[in-house]
């Protein structure tokens, strides 16, 4: 009488769920900073880009979901784009 537990991959760091979830979080993190420390928003979102586009790889090759990867990529092109955006504002305004 031993019952079987279905075993989760998801959210294991190599996996392509945990990926796309390292991704959307350091994205989102990144677009939130973005506008209070532009550097660290441009870190974290670049980071997201690479960790989204790492599950994206990941979920294609195993046929996983890569819907949270593709949301760290976006979210982290957005706080690439909010970071240099504040800079420039910063820039032009102080000269």
């Amino acid at each position: 009488m031993t019952t079987e537990q279905p075993s989760s991959t998801a959210g294991r760091a190599g996996s392509p769920a945990g990926m796309g979830v390292a991704g959307f979080v350091t994205g989102l993190v990144g677009l939130g900073l973005s506008w209070v420390i532009p550097l660290l928003g441009i870190i974290l979102g670049v980071l997201g880009i690479v960790l989204g586009g790492v599950g994206i790889s990941q979920g294609r090759r195993t046929g996983g979901k890569t819907g949270l990867a593709v949301a760290g990529v976006v979210l982290g092109a957005l706080a690439v784009v909010a970071a240099i955006f504040i800079v420039a504002a910063a820039v032009s305004t102080t000269t």
